[in-house]
């Protein structure tokens, strides 16, 4: 697993994109702090990759409102 982009908060919150490159996967792990990860799969390919980039986008929102 390979991280593309990871990001913490002063909270001790975490949102991180990972790829799996052999399985042709694309991960947004959302981890609050205390609380367990969400996470978010989606294929590895030109389609999907701003989907999963809005969600980052979109968890990290979340920890900066």
């Amino acid at each position: 697993m390979t991280t593309i982009i990871k990001d913490t908060f002063t909270s001790g919150a975490q949102v991180s994109m990972e790829m799996d490159k052999d399985e042709g996967e694309l991960f947004v792990f959302h981890c609050p702090a205390g609380q367990g990860c969400k996470v978010s799969k989606y294929p590895l390919d030109s389609y999907h990759m701003p989907i999963a980039m809005a969600h980052y986008t979109e968890c990290c929102a979340a920890e900066t409102a």
